[in-house]
């Protein structure tokens, strides 16, 4: 029996079984083959840790272990892994966290942490934890401050109350950041309650529409007042970045509190001035005494008007004021007295023009019958509203004035021009005027 044809088919049978047995070696790194890149090394994921804006694409780095990795995340709803990738990094955008981690601080930007884990095929796996932080202008960080009492007696004060004015913080966060010096607008939708316009030189305000900006750390504040006796109910506003039209709608609560008590201004919160002549708007200085309410009081006045003080400690307490000497047309004055819970008083003033009149400017004497060169002569002058300046209508003749008492005087000349032979010399307080004669004077030069 001829063998030959198996011997050569176990011949070629040997060959391939050798071949593939070094190929093998080779795919598990025997037989000096070179490995994988990264089939040696503990199994990482990077970077450790991360701040991830919501909507912006991020890329973490997978080294280590043995490929393919199992990529997922503990919540897919707001960033959603669940794959098998033999890549070494993959990108993802993360969702708007609607509900953010506990006990952040205020001012920090609003975020919820999400961990991510890798598994490789060997079964190793990592976890890492990442900051998904909100990316767009929500509102998150609203806050009030209040001057209401608790209605508790222990616990923190109501967001408004009737009768009293709330400080309103916005931390508006802004294609994931915070902004210096960026515009926002308050609207006022429903409830009992008005923005106030910040005046210090006037009397403050209530309006339904306030635009403000934000401060060097990207604050916003904006102040309002809610309506004596108000009841408790919620109220709404809209914040518009007026930069991107983007709003938000914010909800607060009004609680209805005992009414306000009634300040008292005696002896009276009505005052007129009146000048003594046309020409002059009443000044004068008075002084009331500010009680009831819940002190301390808060004083601010009109543009102008001088206040003894801008805050009342107690009940009972006095305040001086004194509206100063203006010329027509004349301005009232005001001054609003606000206690610490919101109630308020005004002390209107009345600012009158007087109907007297001075007595015409008089020159004593008001001709001068010769004035010859080198010459002075003094006149008195009476009358008006002092003040006086004066001026001449001849070339050679100089008049100076000293308080009341004109100083005229004929300078030198050449001895060949010709000058007039009479002057004048007319003196004013800026509303009258009157003349002073000088019938003769020399026609040349002295």
């Amino acid at each position: 029996m001829n063998f030959e044809p198996l011997r050569r088919l176990q011949s070629k049978l040997s060959v391939a079984f050798i071949a593939a047995a070094a190929l093998v070696l080779s795919s598990c790194g025997g037989g000096g083959a070179t490995s994988s890149p990264n089939s040696t090394g503990a199994l990482q994921l990077t970077p450790g840790t991360a701040s991830i804006y919501a909507g912006v694409p991020y890329t973490l780095n997978i080294s280590g272990g043995l490929p393919p990795y199992l990529v997922t995340s503990s919540e897919p709803t707001l960033i959603e892994l669940n794959f098998t990738t033999s890549d070494h990094a993959f990108t993802f955008v993360a969702r708007n966290p609607g509900v953010v981690d506990v006990g952040l601080d205020p001012n920090e930007v609003p975020r919820r942490t999400v961990n991510i884990q890798v598994r490789d095929s060997a079964g190793t796996s990592i976890s890492n934890a990442y900051n998904v932080l909100q990316n767009f202008f929500t509102g998150y960080g609203e806050s009030y401050s209040s001057t209401c009492a608790s209605t508790t007696g222990t616990g923190p004060a109501p967001q408004a109350c009737s009768g009293a004015d709330s400080i309103v913080t916005l931390i508006p966060v802004s294609n994931g950041a915070l902004y210096g010096n960026r515009t926002f607008q308050f609207d006022k939708v429903r409830g009992d309650y008005q923005f106030v316009v910040e005046d210090p030189a006037a009397v403050p305000q209530l309006v339904n529409r306030l635009t403000v900006r934000t401060d060097q750390n990207g604050r916003a504040f904006a102040r309002l007042r809610v309506t004596n006796s108000a009841p408790t109910q919620f109220a709404t506003y809209t914040v518009t970045d007026v930069a991107t039209g983007v709003t938000m709608n914010a909800v607060f609560l009004i609680v209805q509190l005992p009414s306000v008590d009634t300040i008292t201004v005696l002896p009276t919160d009505s005052f007129t001035f009146t000048g003594n002549l046309a020409t002059q708007c009443g000044a004068g200085s008075a002084d009331v005494f500010v009680s009831g309410g819940t002190p301390p009081y808060s004083v601010s006045g009109t543009t102008g008007l001088s206040l003894s003080a801008t805050t009342l400690a107690n009940s009972g307490d006095r305040l001086s004021f004194a509206q100063p000497l203006t010329a027509p047309p004349c301005q009232n004055a005001s001054i609003v007295i606000r206690d610490s819970r919101g109630a308020s008083v005004t002390v209107n003033i009345e600012v009158k023009v007087g109907s007297g009149t001075l007595p015409a400017i008089t020159p004593v004497p008001n001709t001068i019958a010769s004035l010859l060169c080198g010459q002075t002569s003094q006149v008195t002058v009476v009358g008006g509203l002092g003040g006086y300046s004066v001026t001449s209508s001849h070339p050679k003749i100089t008049a100076t004035v000293i308080g009341n008492t004109v100083s005229i005087t004929r300078q030198t000349g050449d001895g060949v021009n010709v000058y007039p032979g009479s002057g004048s010399v007319t003196v004013t307080d800026g509303t009258s005027a009157a003349v002073i004669t000088i019938t003769s004077t020399p026609t040349t030069g002295c």
